[in-house]
């Protein structure tokens, strides 16, 4: 795809102000005469759902994911024991 990359451009209701947040790729899906850049991404739907799956698949992502699952599982445990309060 040809890209844009806009460094200091974020989402308005992002909380978080970090360097991290920030930034915008625009891409350009067609081209002047109308034809898809790429064939396999002819609309702007398609590209977000190859995103969608390849996102969670990334290293980064799989290894944050792998620590926090073990994590949850032991708090769970706890809340197990609760029972009604007595009136």
């Amino acid at each position: 795809f040809p890209f844009v990359w806009q460094k200091n451009k974020m989402y308005p209701r992002e909380w978080n102000r970090d360097m991290q947040y920030r930034g915008r790729v625009r891409i350009q899906l067609k081209q002047d005469d109308g034809n898809p850049c790429l064939p396999q991404f002819p609309t702007r739907k398609s590209v977000m759902l190859y995103a969608a799956e390849t996102i969670p698949k990334l290293k980064t992502r799989t290894q944050k994911m792998g620590g926090s699952d073990q994590s949850l599982q032991q708090g769970e445990g706890g809340k197990k024991g609760k029972g009604k309060k007595k009136k």
